[in-house]
């Protein structure tokens, strides 16, 4: 079986990506860039960022990539927990279909038109991505626990980590 995923679908469904977050002003603009960067058509995107009422200077980053992307929306969690903010997010998701991106998350170019296209072209209910996980710094602490999180040894068989040869 092809690793390649198969021919996107026209027209493309709307895709609700939601990304919880809490105090993360060192990594949402990131996140939020890589994903405006994305080959996936923005009038066919929403990214909602369901914030966990953040006290540093999370919402003022959201609110710069608002200002140039009006398809970014920021919700607010009272609960100030992932689940917390999952439900609200995909309960104001407009989207065909959802996808989860983790605020210390950066996707590459293809990353939802890949996904939209597995999905659709597979009969799967679920389609992701492998994670790739970097050393947060440059000590021996980062690194190993970055090597622990990426092999069998650490995480068992979560193919999410680890990767795979063929889409399983």
């Amino acid at each position: 079986m092809s690793l390649a995923p198969p021919p996107p679908p026209e027209p493309k469904p709307l895709v609700s990506v939601i990304v919880p977050c809490r105090q993360e002003e060192a990594y949402i603009g990131r996140t939020l860039a890589s994903l405006v960067a994305n080959d996936y058509p923005q009038d066919r995107l929403e990214i909602l960022v369901v914030d966990g009422r953040s006290t540093d200077r999370t919402r003022d980053i959201v609110g710069k990539f608002q200002e140039q992307y009006p398809f970014i929306q920021i919700l607010d969690n009272p609960k100030q927990i992932t689940p917390a903010a999952l439900n609200l997010g995909i309960a104001r998701a407009r989207g065909e279909i959802i996808l989860r991106v983790d605020a210390h998350g950066v996707v590459p170019a293809t990353y939802i038109s890949s996904l939209v296209a597995w999905l659709l072209g597979s009969g799967a209910d679920n389609v992701g991505g492998r994670c790739i996980n970097l050393p947060g710094r440059d000590t021996p602490k980062a690194r190993a626990i970055a090597l622990a999180l990426s092999h069998p040894f650490g995480v068992g068989n979560a193919w999410f980590r680890i990767g795979t040869a063929a889409p399983r």
